[in-house]
């Protein structure tokens, strides 16, 4: 099965059993999935994004999230603008500070409000971004 096929739970304990994702780092992110998460985040725009467990396990499987998984509760609060995307979806973009430098994330919105992705990306990517049709959205 290709990875884009596989479920991202398999997907996260593969990546445990291949060393490339630690347990601990999995279990810490369900904790702050549990704790902080699984009720949603109200992005600025007033809207609730759901997160549910299986896209938790989605974006785990950057390094650069499940090594900080508050990351994704900083990207949604530092959403500032939100374009449309494909089938529906919308790509929100957003910075935010982390110890004293910016980060800049691009999270992909299913119709439901729920998300399906969330990259970390660098600012010359955030501003072709930027660029691409109208804002439905800014902050």
């Amino acid at each position: 099965m290709a990875n884009h096929e596989e479920e991202p739970k398999a997907r996260i304990e593969r990546l445990i059993g291949e060393g490339k994702i630690t347990r601990e780092a999995v279990d810490a992110a369900e904790r702050l999935w549990v704790g902080r998460l699984r009720n949603g985040v109200v992005i600025p725009n007033g809207e609730l994004i759901i997160i549910t467990l299986r896209d938790l396990h989605h974006v785990l499987v950057d390094d650069r999230i499940w090594r900080k998984p508050e990351r994704i509760e900083q990207a949604l609060l530092g959403i500032f603008e939100i374009r449309p995307g494909r089938l529906g979806r919308r790509v929100a973009l957003s910075r935010w500070m982390e110890d004293d430098k910016s980060l800049f994330g691009m999270i992909l919105i299913e119709v439901d409000n729920t998300l399906r992705s969330l990259h970390l990306v660098d600012s010359r990517r955030l501003s072709r971004e930027m660029r691409k049709g109208e804002a439905l959205w800014k902050r």
